[in-house]
Formats: structure tokens, sequence, C-alpha cells
């Protein structure tokens, strides 16, 4: 069987949206409605978080709402029950993104089997070392036919870089900063040059993150890359304005990537 995200690359007119929420926020059932609503305003892709105590590479907006599902009790296998009831209501591809503390208690091989029982066509960890013990993960999931998404940053080695994408699948995520999520006024050069740089000699989709939250971005970036994600953006506008707010936003995004 052809994997979800596999279809929706292979699919693609033209620049993917991939959404962000964490499961748990505002509840569980909140993060659920977040998940149909953005796909059906338009999101090609979800990313779905499980939330941790201590989320390194997230900044303020989704580090609080890590802290608010945690609160709320969220437990890992409660967002594995929540993708499988969500599947049979979404047609977009659902990912999993954590940190590694959380595969690692479970064990690679339960993470990757519930990854696979519930629905997912992917997982994210962006922590995860490149060594023999992440690899274990990485295996894992590939024997399930699911890819395990590898994350690079501008810095990164030449070597480490070609080692990285030589065992990538699904399609590589670039940060367009090295630091945090978390929406920002203006696109670092720095980034902007790496997404232009690795999509000369990448064999996959590239997917771009880390701080994309206007319409200016979307504008600057979508010839540039497969596939945009957004995130802290989503959860900004949830927190002040409510659901609606979202789903008007995505579906507007949606609509500006579908323009030539």
């Amino acid at each position: 069987m052809v994997n979800a995200i596999d279809q929706a690359f292979q699919k693609r007119r033209r620049t993917l949206l991939m959404t962000h929420v964490v499961a748990g926020y505002p509840s569980l059932a909140g993060s659920a409605e977040l998940v149909v609503a953005m796909a059906a305003a338009g999101a090609d892709m979800v990313e779905i978080q499980i939330p941790f105590s201590d989320p390194l590479a997230d900044g303020p907006t989704i580090m609080a709402a890590n802290q608010v599902a945690l609160k709320n009790g969220t437990r890992p296998e409660d967002v594995f029950c929540m993708v499988e009831e969500l599947k049979s209501h979404v047609k977009s591809p659902l990912l999993l993104m954590t940190y590694a503390n959380i595969p690692f208690r479970l064990g690679w091989h339960k993470f990757a089997s519930s990854c696979k029982r519930c629905g997912a066509a992917g997982a994210i960890v962006p922590d995860l070392p490149y060594d023999e013990k992440g690899n274990g993960l990485r295996s894992a999931m590939r024997r399930r036919g699911l890819h395990f998404i590898e994350v690079v940053s501008p810095g990164i080695s030449s070597a480490r870089l070609a080692v990285i994408t030589a065992g990538a699948s699904g399609f590589l995520y670039l940060t367009l900063r090295i630091g945090v999520t978390g929406a920002v006024p203006g696109l670092e050069n720095r980034g902007t040059h790496f997404l232009e740089q690795l999509k000369s000699f990448c064999r996959l989709p590239l997917a771009t993150g880390f701080g994309i939250s206007t319409f200016a971005h979307l504008a600057a970036l979508k010839d540039k890359s497969d596939a945009l994600v957004i995130g802290s953006r989503l959860i900004d506008l949830h927190r002040e304005q409510g659901t609606a707010a979202v789903v008007r936003f995505v579906g507007e995004c949606r609509s500006r990537l579908e323009t030539v």
C-alpha cells in the first residue's frame, strides 16, 4: 500500500499546506475538532503533536499549548486513539510529532506499532539522534510502511546532511532558522538560501517551517518549497479569536497557494 504522504506529494499541483496542532489543546476533543476543521478548510496534511513537558524545539506559543495539554491529562495513548478516530473523518494524511523521550519510554517498536495501528502516515521526532540508538526507531517505522521525517536546519554540515538525506523518506522538514518555532514578522535570508541550495540536490520533497505566519511568507516561499508548515500562528489565532478564525486563515492560505 502506498503511504498517504507519498500520495499527497505525487498528486500535488501546487505547494502543499501542512498545519500543526497540539493534541489536548485546548482539550482533547477541541484539538480533534481543530484537525477536522483545518482539513476541511484546505490543509493537505496535519501534524499532531503528542504533548511533552520539555519541547525543546518549540517556542512560547507551542510550549504553552503543551503545558495546557499536559494539565488536561493528555497521554500518548489518548493521542493514538484520537488519531484512529480522526481517520474516519479526515482524508488528509496525519503525522504524529513528539520528542524522543516519549517513544523511548514506550519502546521503539511499540511506538511504531501504535502509529501504524492508529493510521498515522509517519512521525517527526526532531531531537532523535542520528545514531545507532535513534536508528532503531527509524527502522521500526520503515518496517511498518511509515515515514520517519528527518528535520534539518541551516548550518548543518555537508557531510551530516548527506548522511541524513540518503536515509530519509517521505519528505525532508527544513527549518528556516536555528532555534525554536514561533511566528515572526520576517524570514531570515540564511534560511531561504539554505532552502534554495537543498532543493537543487535533495531527491525528496521539502517541507519548510519555523516562523511561517503571514501571507507574505507564503508568497515568498511557495515557488521554492514543496510544502509549507504553519503551527504557532494557528495556535495564536485560536487563543485570540477561536476556531472560526483558524478556519478562515487556513482557507485563505490554501487559496493563495493555488494562485499562480
